[in-house]
């Protein structure tokens, strides 16, 4: 059974939960990041328990690439914040394979880091063809970039 970690900028929480729910219906395990409200859970309480509160989403969700096959990058625009970029890069580093819905619109240096993307604005088709490839024969390949 395919194990997914799903990461994204909390910008696209809507289509990383709707993402989840589709791939969850597929049949895979899906790993989705907390994308809590930290503000919110920490209102009124020490500046401490906002920073361990952000430290422990941080480390639960990394936990999660950890346990993974594949990480999913739900980014419908093209935007990869700074939170998926250091999901990113340690997903790398572990040798995860990388799936993006689009390439990075603002840098190709994250973008390169994908092992496939899948150029899919709308979260059901990437949702789709991401199960589509998990599940049949894998089309990867290089990464195609125009380079400036």
């Amino acid at each position: 059974m395919t194990v997914i970690a799903i990461c994204g900028s909390g910008k696209h929480r809507e289509a990383i939960y709707e993402t989840a729910r589709l791939l969850n219906e597929a049949g895979f395990v899906v790993l989705s990041p907390p994308l809590h409200r930290i503000d919110a859970l920490c209102e009124g309480g020490p500046a401490e328990l906002y920073e361990l509160a952000w430290k422990g989403a941080t480390h639960a969700h990394l936990n999660r690439i950890v346990k993974a096959d594949v990480v999913y990058i739900v980014n419908p625009d093209g935007y990869v914040g700074s939170s998926t970029t250091l999901e990113l890069g340690y997903a790398v580093g572990l040798g995860k394979l990388v799936v993006a819905m689009m390439a990075d619109r603002d840098e190709l240096a994250r973008t390169v880091l994908f092992d496939v993307i899948l150029d899919c604005t709308d979260v059901s088709d990437a949702a789709d063809e991401l199960g589509r490839r998990l599940l049949g024969p894998f089309e990867a390949g290089p990464v195609q970039v125009g380079v400036p």
